[in-house]
């Protein structure tokens, strides 16, 4: 009997392998050493098994081995597979094995060993393990032991062919042992020693006497009596023969070559044909591989493996032809050797084929031997021979494609023979297959042919063949082979000198017999299987698509066919070739298999039917997903179903005979569709569907199905329950926000559901729905059948475990305009319930714990959904649910999930207050990973939060009570995670919430829950819960387990070490900015440093120094907050280290002062905005949001630190003078470096909290009477005047709870400043009252700042009386910039006068401050003229300094001079902005200081060259047609000439090929106007004739984008605009330039693109206050960027560059409303919801944030520039949602026509406001209040910057220009009125706005005139 497997008689074998496994594994007891004669391993008992010694004696090989000798030989042997690790034991292993091996030919066996073997004599058994175990030897211990075994196998070849009679010991000792070669060939090829055992051993077994020995031996073994009679009837003695020992060496050198090219698992020339064949394949179809390419290359063959191919391939070839020429004892009496034979010529040829590829035989030879072969069908049809042949051929076609016809027709030949093996046939079918790939295409189509043409010839017009027996003769094997040449002489020598055998010349032969006859019907279709089979195996092996095309193509055609026998072959060929097709053959062919199945189920003809199915369940098996053909069958079968069933007519009645048959038709594709789809029960995840098409194909499949009678308890639908089960696990919900389609808005509009059916389906389906919910008679019919086959999919789904899926049906807005939303929570809940059903009989592993929970935490996330049904409904069936299956939320997986969502919720809300007018919709938690899309409205954020916050409290209460420990296990391993290092001013509500449900007291407490004398529900058990977590987050215990020891002295010294090279190399990686150093990296050598220093009394001072060092040398946010939470516990730890650690803090602390780092630092600081460099550019939020990112991380740390020694202050008060010390120098230290520290608005926060502790530390001193007080009090009122050194600033960006936190630390240090002494000092109370004055002034805006809407007035809340001119005069004596601040401020006449006097008396203090120079020259009143100091001041910004240029400032030689050095001071790319203005100064230049500018900057940049050159000659005329020269022309024709004249060669040729490409481009408008009166088509194709003209020149740039370089033009992007009389047009040019971006870390990156810019160059307008207009656009844009203030423009690029013309850059994807109104827009909100989805969606709502941010902005601006012409032509909206203005021919002071409609003071329609909200209360329209008031507060400070632009360009005869156009645009500005009156007048402007009646009145006007509607 067998025992556990193991066959009776071999159990102690099996033993005997296991013990002998463990004893090479495992180190032995005892060495074997032969002094030892102790204890024995079991190594020893082994070999002392096996008995014989090293000394080889004659005697001992005729002991015979017995079974239990042999068992254990075979079981060490074995053993050497394994592992070996100890050399000795493989040392013994050697010896012994060689013993055996040498003794092995002679040995004798115990008679039942060799009786028991069956299949192989036990000495070819045991040769093979022998030499196999040597082998292996060999390679272990790094091949340690090579030579000796080498030199083993030498003495075993030595002593083996010196046998003088060898017996069959001997003979099949040789064949083990050549099979072990065989098997592991590798050692032959470790070297030329090696090799020569192969040669040895080849050269003494090919030789005419051993082999004429062998075949006398193999006949005298049955006549002789001798010691093997009882072997005499094995199959291994009958063929013993010398073709045997043949077809071995042949075997041999086939493996040897596997060897070499690396092949393991193919056979060799299959592997050598896929890597030459792939080779070709990666060439491309361009460039055929060199035959070096083909061989060596890919080969990778070195140089001595090379030498040995030609060893090989000289041997094969030398055999080949002995086996071609035959010999006398060569002999093939039975079939076996027949076939050795033929292995043995195959094996050869495969060598050959090598040999001939690596051209080490001659191509010639090697053709020969295969046309030789293709010319016996006998060779061709024997499966190992044939096909190496036929890889020859395809071998041979790479080298010459000649070959490939001998190949093809050989092939077709082979395939038309009846006896072809199907696994041969295969094969064959795959060489010629790869061989194609270099076959033309004629061989192919030739070959494609003749293989199908065998599927249609019929059995009468095969071959007649013979079939004939095998026949032992002594005519030499395969003779018939002309063609072989002589043999080769060159082969190696071969031994001769033994003694030959003579044969008995008694020969059995066999007659030739033949049976001849036609083939039978078998015959026929066996020929058909194999033409099919090669036809496949060839169309996936060529990487050709047209040869799987053809034969698709031919098979198609012969549809005829398929009710004959051969019908399901050509199926088959069709499908497996399928795959291989391009798309629109595939599609052909599905459309074509979709239709014979229809026709056979019209034809009922069930045979041929049901073959098709099968057909395209192949197909289905085929395709994989990432096949881009799976989805087109998708496609194709979902649209085969809908297309059942369609009728002309809508909503018709139909007969129920007519839905039933159309619902069988549908049946015969659901098992093709199902198939194609992934599977449930193999754990398949399903089809994730993103594209709309899918989706509704899926969908509409469905409805069609309900229509034609399919329901969950239809006849049809349980026939093919298991398909549509699949099918319904991987459809998309049947309605979602994938599926709505925004033209489709109600479910009836839908075509599939208003088929008609019948009476009897529609009430079926009535009675179906009827039994989930009331269905009113009223219900429409496509109503009803949505509902049907909603219940229908779902009830599928369901089962396959989903029952979340139902609830998206909301989200789609057409279930809710369609009016059935109403009836889909009944279906949910009944799904639910179907569910919970499902659970509790446990249907399969789809119901386990874990996908019942990810059900659970799919229905909470829905939860937090957007749209409020959605919620309820969710919220319903999670109630169901978890009441119902409490254990669904007892699982980490959902109840961390609901832990989350709250987490998630809760910042929802944060984020009103830390990201205004700029929601983040989209969150994510970190430990679960779930994603929540969210609703902008804070509203509902809200109300869903406290909704699922009450929610969460039920759930988690309910399982508590059901699972109280497992509960609060989970709630302990959710706690454990949260970040050890998180910020500890983060709220993790989820954390929060969690401890508090763990804390509480239930019901089931029952002692506690009744406890009467407090109330329970004040009380917890939270103490007990966070011990039970002291385990899982000890962090000391964490920091001391880092370290790898903590045990000795010796330990400690090399851990110290360890840590100083750690410290050296982070320092080293630091210090190249190159390298990315990760936080935790430094976090964790941090924590391992304070680990040590916790557990050693030791170096306590390096540690300390390292342990703050670290942190402070990257001084970054995460890694100083992580250090500080390190610092805190070494301090609490080892509290004699706290001085020693504060002080080192202190001292780094005073280091990053030095070196100018954090909040000390300037160079984040905001640049005014006219010293800021302007852009033509959108709007750029996201850098400035990452540059603020940046600051605010780099201002942290001081943060950090400075809150550190805040709290460690209060702690230590009174512990010791030192102490005090540290703190106070920390202070003074700190204090004493604002003066020089960062002025951006986010260092409000850093400086106040410094001050606030100074102020902590100065009452601590006061308290004590120090003598410091007064010196800290002096520091103090210093270091807050110095934050008010600079221009009065607003709050930055849209973090209120920054600005909450600076308002409410700006109230606390005015109320400080107020009580803090001034010890009697008259300096310090002054500047007490100046730092008064300036903290009421900055409260004040703030506080206005805060709630722009209802601004309340705090001004003199901190100060009682009024600024004085004592007050400033004092301020100038202290810091002149400090009076010119605090007079900005205030704005009071007589105090700007006070400061003038002040500033003209004194001067010199002031010369740093570029704002003191208005009060030193009289900058608005033009009455002083400044002294010889004015040389020396702060240079103004570009627009100051040209403005000087003007009267009455021009003529002063110390204003010039002064403004000149101001503009020469700045790069050119900040004055290039001004061109326009500085073009203009040239009417006042009297002195020629304008033009030497001019000149002298022309040299330094050629753009700004060219740009002042177009502007010149754009003013150089007051009329658009050149006729009447501007005063100012001669002077600019002079300093053109100029210009031109100083330029260099280059720089000439630079603008003659500028002006060229520009004149040649704007010429084609005059080309264009003959052509005025013609059609567009006509002006068109003109434009395009010239545009084909134009050359590219390298570096031409268009005007309007001189920042990139034109690379290309789309020359058919022409495009002729309207013009009465002039002739514009619109063309598209592409544009190389650099992108300056900042990255997420804030550090400017700069990449090269390329894109398309459309510009128009227009004729016959002025394009000059266009120019302006955009210039002051840009203005604006900067102003409010610089102020963090998330408003949008665009100001696009306008050039004018000649009287009446110019460039205008066309803006990127954008449509006019005007173009709105024509494409049938009924309004913007309708326009919204079909471009961006619903008013719920986060597309929709991130575009109505962008329409609020640009409205926004472009109401302040047309309100301030005054706008007009304000029609729906001139208003664009871009993809993203932005409104954007364009044309501003109208603004400042003149409107269109003369007549002013457009009184309001700007554009604000009904249907905008129906986009924000649709009135005054919503959230939308707020935001859009609160920054129009916070744009225009942002603007009032740079009124002057504005009027100075303008100024200049009033005598450029531009028309929008008036007498009072300056007095009116500042009066706009209201500079009079304070912050609050500012904000009340800008409100009023938007409800005055909003109430017009003529914004309506002049769009009529628009459209009754021009056509334009609204």
């Amino acid at each position: 009997m067998d025992y556990i497997g193991i066959p009776r008689g071999s159990i102690r074998g099996e033993a005997l392998k296991r013990l002998a496994k463990l004893t090479v594994e495992h180190a032995p007891s005892v060495l074997p050493d032969p002094k030892v004669t102790a204890k024995r391993d079991q190594l020893d008992v082994l070999l002392s098994l096996a008995s014989k010694e090293e000394t080889v004696d004659k005697e001992l090989s005729s002991v015979p081995i017995s079974p239990k000798e042999y068992e254990v030989l075979i079981a060490l042997a074995d053993s050497t597979s394994f592992a070996a690790k100890f050399p000795p034991q493989v040392k013994l292993l050697l010896q012994k094995f060689r013993v055996y091996l040498l003794e092995l030919p002679n040995q004798k066996f115990n008679h039942h060993v060799v009786v028991s073997n069956y299949e192989s004599p036990p000495w070819a058994i045991l040769a093979e393990k022998l030499t196999t175990a040597l082998i292996n030897i060999a390679y272990k211990f790094d091949k340690k032991y090579m030579d000796d075994v080498l030199n083993i196998f030498y003495e075993f070849n030595e002593k083996f062919f010196l046998f003088d009679a060898p017996e069959i010991s001997n003979y099949f000792t040789l064949l083990g042992y050549i099979e072990a070669l065989i098997k592991n060939s590798s050692i032959l090829t470790e070297s030329a020693k090696a090799f020569k055992i192969f040669l040895t051993v080849d050269t003494c077994i090919d030789t005419f006497d051993f082999l004429n020995d062998v075949e006398w031996y193999s006949n005298a073994i049955f006549k002789e009596s001798n010691d093997y009679s009882m072997l005499l009837d094995r199959e291994y003695i009958v063929d013993f023969s010398p073709v045997l020992y043949l077809e071995k060496l042949s075997r041999l050198m086939a493996s040897i070559l596997n060897s070499i090219v690396g092949n393991k698992d193919k056979p060799l020339l299959e592997y050598v044909l896929d890597k030459v064949s792939s080779k070709y394949a990666n060439t491309g179809s361009e460039r055929v591989p060199t035959d070096r390419e083909l061989t060596i290359e890919n080969l990778d063959i070195s140089e001595a493996h090379m030498d040995f191919i030609k060893t090989l391939s000289s041997i094969a070839t030398h055999k080949m032809e002995f086996l071609d020429r035959g010999e006398t004892y060569i002999v093939y009496s039975t079939y076996k050797r027949l076939k050795l034979g033929y292995l043995a010529k195959a094996h050869n040829i495969e060598v050959i084929s090598c040999g001939m590829f690596t051209d080490n035989v001659d191509l010639k030879s090697a053709k020969r031997f295969f046309k030789t072969c293709l010319q016996i069908k006998e060779v061709m049809l024997d499966p190992d021979l044939g096909l190496a042949a036929l890889q020859l051929g395809s071998l041979l076609v790479f080298k010459d494609e000649s070959v490939g016809t001998f190949l093809t027709r050989a092939f077709t030949s082979l395939v038309a023979n009846p006896k072809l093996n199907a696994e041969y046939c295969v094969e064959a079918s795959k060489c010629v297959g790869l061989a194609s790939k270099i076959l033309s295409q004629d061989a192919l189509i030739t070959t494609i042919y003749a293989l199908t043409n065998l599927l249609f010839v019929g059995n009468d017009g095969l071959q007649l063949q013979s079939r004939n027996s095998v026949r032992r003769t002594n005519v030499p094997f395969g003779r018939g082979f002309e063609a072989f040449a002589p043999r080769d002489n060159n082969n190696l020598s071969r031994r001769a000198s033994m003694t030959s055998v003579p044969t008995n010349g008694s020969r059995t032969n066999l007659s030739n017999r033949s049976i001849a006859g036609e083939y039978d019907e078998h015959d026929y279709l066996k020929v058909c299987e194999n033409a099919v089979t090669s036809i496949i195996e060839i169309s996936q092996a060529c990487n050709d698509e047209t040869v799987p095309t053809l034969a698709v193509t031919i098979l198609s055609q012969k549809i005829a066919k398929l009710d004959t026998p051969i019908g399901g072959l050509l199926l088959r060929g069709l499908s497996a070739c399928a795959p291989f097709l391009p798309e629109r053959e595939f599609t052909i062919l599905s459309k074509l298999l979709n239709r014979l199945s229809l026709d056979a189920f019209e034809a009922k003809n069930n045979y041929l039917l049901s073959n098709l199915i099968t057909t395209r369940v192949d197909l289905s098996h085929k395709l994989s997903k990432d096949n881009p053909l799976f989805s087109v069958y998708l496609k194709e079968m979902l649209q085969a179903i809908i297309s059942k069933g369609d009728v002309h007519v809508l909503e018709h009645h139909r007969s129920h005979n007519e839905i039933s048959e159309i619902g069988e038709q549908i049946a015969i594709y659901l098992k093709p569709l199902a198939e194609l789809l992934p599977n449930v029960n193999k754990g398949e995840s399903p089809l994730e569907i993103k594209d709309t098409e899918t989706i509704n194909l899926f969908r509409n499949i469905w409805f069609n199905m309900v229509v034609h009678g399919y329901s969950i308890n239809s006849k049809n639908a349980k026939e093919h329950y298991e398909d549509l089960l699949r099918i319904a696990y991987n459809t998309p919900p049947l309605a979602s926000e994938l599926s709505w389609d925004r033209t489709e808005t109600s479910l009836e509009l839908n075509t599939v559901l208003r088929r008609g059916s019948s009476n009897h389906n529609v009430k079926d389906h009535r009675t179906i729905i009827g039994d989930i919910f009331e269905v009113h008679r009223t219900l429409s019919y496509p109503k009803l059948m949505f509902l049907s086959a909603t219940v229908f999919v779902e009830s599928l789904r369901v089962k396959s475990g989903d029952c979340s899926t139902i609830l998206h049906y909301y989200s789609d807005p057409s279930v809710k305009t369609s009016g059935v939303d109403k009836y889909i929570g009944f279906i949910a809940f009944k799904i639910v319930k179907d569910y919970v059903y499902l659970v509790s009989c446990g249907a399969n592993k789809q119901f386990t714990s874990a996908h019942i929970a990810q059900q659970l935490t799919n229905m909470l996330v829905l939860c937090s959904h957007r749209l409020e049904e959605l919620q309820d409904a969710a919220l319903q069936c999670c109630d169901l649910l978890i009441n119902k299956v409490p254990s669904s939320l007892c699982h980490h997986k959902s109840l961390f999930a609901l832990f989350d969502i709250l987490t998630l919720l809760f910042d929802s809300i944060i984020d009103a207050e830390t990201h205004q007018y700029e929601p983040t919709t989209s969150y994510r938690a970190k430990r679960t990973g779930i994603h929540l899309s969210l609703s902008d409205s804070y509203k509902w954020r809200n109300e869903t939060f406290d909704r699922f916050h009450e929610k969460s409290k039920h759930w988690v209460k309910l399982i508590l009570l059901k699972s109280t420990v497992d509960v609060k296990s989970l709630i302990q391993s959710y706690v454990s995670e949260v970040d050890r290092f998180q910020s500890n001013k983060r709220i993790d509500f989820g954390v929060s919430f969690a401890l508090e449900m763990a804390g509480s007291v239930l019901a089931n407490d029952r002692e506690l829950s009744n406890i009467s004398r407090y109330p329970v529900g004040n009380l917890n058990t939270l103490p007990t819960l966070v011990s039970q977590l002291s385990w899982r987050s000890k962090f000391v215990s964490e920091l001391v387990d880092k370290l790898p020891n903590n045990g000795s002295i010796l330990d400690s010294d090399e851990t110290l070490v360890s840590i100083r090279v750690k410290v050296v190399e982070l320092r080293f990686k630091a210090s190249d900015k190159t390298n990315h150093i990760e936080n935790d990296e430094v976090i964790d050598l941090v924590s391992e440093i304070a680990g040590f220093t916790l557990i050693t009394e030791d170096n306590s001072a390096e540690l300390v120094r390292y342990l703050v060092e670290v942190p402070f040398e990257f001084f970054e946010p995460s890694i100083m907050d992580a250090a500080i939470g390190i610092w805190f516990a070494v301090m609490k730890d080892r509290p004699n280290l706290s001085m020693l650690l504060l002080s080192e803090i202190a001292k780094k602390w005073e280091t990053t002062i030095q070196l100018k780092k954090g909040v000390f630092s300037r160079e984040n600081d905001i640049t005014a905005p006219e010293f800021d460099r302007m852009e033509y550019s959108p709007s750029d939020r996201k850098t400035v949001n990452r540059t603020a990112f940046k600051t605010s991380r780099s201002f942290e740390p001081h943060l950090q630190i400075i809150a550190l020694f805040s709290s460690n202050f209060e702690a230590t008060l009174n512990q010791s003078d030192h102490l005090l010390k540290l703190f106070t120098q920390f202070v003074e230290v700190g204090l004493k470096n604002l003066s020089t520290a960062s002025l951006h608005p986010f260092a409000r926060m850093v400086r106040s909290e410094l001050i606030r502790f100074a102020f902590d530390v100065l009452n601590y001193h006061q308290k004590l009477g120090s003598r410091s007080s007064v010196n800290l009090t002096r520091l103090i009122l210093n270091g807050t005047l110095s934050w008010f050194e600079q221009r009065s600033i607003y709050p930055f960006g849209g973090n209120i709870l920054k600005f909450k936190a600076d308002y409410g630390l700006l109230k606390e240090i005015a109320r400080l400043v107020n009580n803090t002494s001034t010890y009697r000092s008259e300096e310090l109370e002054s500047k007490k009252t100046l730092l008064l004055f300036f903290l009421d002034d900055e409260i004040s805006k703030i506080s206005i700042w805060l709630d722009p809407l209802n601004p309340q007035e705090t001004r003199g809340a901190y100060i009682s009386h009024t600024l004085s001119a004592n007050n400033i005069t004092k301020a100038y004596k202290f810091d002149p910039i400090l009076a010119v601040n605090l007079a900005l401020r205030y704005k009071v006449k007589s105090l700007d006068e006070t400061l003038q006097n002040l500033i003209i008396k004194n001067p010199l203090p002031a010369v740093g401050y570029a704002d003191a120079v208005q009060f030193f020259i009289g900058l608005n009143a033009g009455t002083n003229m400044p002294s010889h100091h004015l040389l020396f001041w702060e240079p103004l910004s570009p627009i100051d300094a040209i403005t000087l240029f003007l009267p009455p400032f021009g003529n002063n030689p110390f204003i010039l001079q002064y403004t000149m050095r101001s503009l020469e001071h700045h790069d050119v790319n900040l004055t290039f902005f001004y061109v326009p203005q500085i073009v203009q100064s040239v009417r006042y230049d009297q002195t020629g200081y304008v033009e030497r500018f001019i000149v002298e900057t022309a040299k330094v940049s050629q753009l700004f060259a060219h740009q002042i050159i177009w502007n010149m000659k754009a003013n150089s005329f007051k009329d658009e047609d050149s006729t009447e020269p501007d005063a100012i022309k001669p002077a600019l024709d002079r300093i053109q000439k100029s210009m031109l004249s100083a330029f260099s060669q280059e720089d000439l040729q630079f603008y003659e090929k500028e002006f060229g490409f520009f004149n040649e481009v704007t010429s084609i408008s005059g080309k264009l106007k003959p052509y005025i009166k013609k059609t567009k088509a006509e002006k068109k194709e003109k434009i395009d004739e010239e545009m084909y003209k134009i050359e590219v020149k390298p570096g031409v740039y268009l005007p309007s984008n001189p920042d990139g370089v034109v690379v290309d033009i789309n020359r058919k992007s022409g495009k002729p605009l309207q013009s009465h009389a002039k002739a514009p047009f619109m063309a598209s040019f592409k544009i190389k330039k650099d992108l300056v971006e900042v990255d997420d870390l804030g550090e400017v990156t700069k990449t090269t693109i390329e894109k398309w810019q459309g510009a128009i160059f227009k004729v016959g307008d002025d394009c000059r206050q266009d120019v302006l207009a955009l210039q002051l656009i840009s203005v604006f844009r900067t102003i409010w960027s610089d102020a963090g203030l998330d408003l949008y423009v665009f100001p696009y690029r306008v050039t004018a560059t000649a009287p009446g013309c110019g460039v205008i850059d066309v803006l990127p994807n954008s449509t006019s409303r005007d173009m709105l109104g024509r494409e049938a827009v009924n309004g913007l909100y309708e326009y919204f919801t079909t471009k961006f989805g619903p008013e719920t969606s986060p597309e929709f709502q991130t575009a109505r944030n962008n329409l609020i941010k640009s409205l926004a902005a472009y109401s302040i601006i047309s309100f301030l520039l005054q706008f007009k012409d304000r029609h729906n032509g001139n208003i664009m909206y871009d993809d993203q949602g932005h409104i954007l203005h364009i044309d501003f021919g109208f603004c400042f002071d003149i409107v269109p026509g003369g007549v002013k409609f457009e009184v309001a003071p700007f554009k604000l329609t009904h249907e905008m406001i129906m986009v924000l909200g649709g009135g005054v209360d919503t959230q939308a329209f707020k935001w859009f209040e609160e920054l129009c008031v916070k744009g225009y507060l942002a603007c009032r400070p740079y009124m002057e910057t504005i009027v100075r632009c303008v100024n200049p360009m009033l005598e450029s005869g531009l028309p929008c220009f008036k007498e009072a156009t300056i007095k009116k645009l500042r009066g706009r500005f209201v500079p009079g009125k304070s912050e609050k009156e500012a904000s009340l007048f800008f409100r009023g402007l938007i409800k005055k706005s909003m109430e017009s009646f003529y914004t309506k009145g002049y769009d009529e006007f628009q459209r009754l005139t021009n056509g334009i509607p609204y």
